[in-house]
């Protein structure tokens, strides 16, 4: 079994930019999505799905870091206007949705995910967003349907020399522009590496910076909070209570 979990924002956003200026951009959106997930559903053979929504409203991540996401451009007002009768087509369509008030999609995502995963099923995440590779593994994948990407664990490797797990470890230190996160000033993503490559994780750093090049273990002592907080912020979290079955994601024929 084969669960493809959707980024809708992620997936519906990009879309709609590449049509915006058309006539019709709210039902060109609405039938390239149907399209791209139904490409999807087969190429990954899934026999569940859902489409994950979320609010346009401050988060947790948000109360401890104001700046979070900050710059980012708001959702077009003519998308927003349409939004909610787009989803209503979608479902129509035998798209399962879901949204969580109060909570970003990529938590929501990655409670069903992680549950499914250790439930047996294999996972495919359809989003361009980098940072849910920390969820990465043998049963968990990403998938940038636009650049035609997949993110499994050789992948991750590649791209950061590192394993899925020590990704938020990686960007506690060195700091995560698409969100406007800190991390720690004077570590970079070199610097970064090469802390995770001594000491294999933030928190060995932390108790054990004799082992870092002066320059790494000083910034690191004056920017301990500033990593912790960053990497509470980059972590997705799991454990979300969503009242969802997963035999009610059977994908619809």
């Amino acid at each position: 079994m084969h669960l493809l979990l959707i980024d809708a924002m992620n997936l519906i956003r990009r879309v709609y930019a590449a049509v915006e200026d058309s006539e019709f951009a709210a039902e060109a959106t609405r039938n390239k999505v149907i399209d791209i997930i139904g490409a999807n559903v087969r190429g990954r053979k899934a026999t569940h799905l859902l489409m994950v929504y979320e609010d346009q409203e401050p988060t947790w991540r948000h109360r401890i870091w104001p700046e979070y996401k900050a710059g980012r451009s708001p959702m077009p007002e003519a998308l927003a206007n349409d939004l909610s009768d787009m989803r209503a087509d979608l479902e129509r369509s035998g798209i399962h949705s879901y949204r969580m008030s109060g909570w970003e999609a990529d938590d929501v995502v990655a409670t069903v995910a992680d549950r499914a995963a250790r439930s047996g099923l294999q996972v495919t995440i359809l989003s361009t967003d980098k940072g849910f590779c920390q969820l990465v593994s043998e049963r968990i994948s990403v998938l940038n349907h636009f650049d035609r990407f997949l993110w499994n664990e050789e992948a991750v490797h590649q791209r950061w020399g590192l394993a899925p797990a020590q990704l938020t470890d990686y960007w506690a230190l060195c700091g995560d522009q698409t969100n406007h996160l800190p991390g720690v000033p004077g570590i970079g993503k070199k610097g970064a590496a090469q802390v995770l490559d001594l000491c294999g994780s933030l928190d060995h750093a932390i108790g054990w910076p004799e082992v870092l090049p002066e320059r790494l273990s000083n910034a690191l002592e004056q920017g301990i909070p500033s990593a912790i907080r960053t990497r509470v912020l980059a972590t997705l979290r799991t454990d979300l209570e969503l009242g969802i079955s997963l035999s009610s994601l059977r994908a619809k024929s």
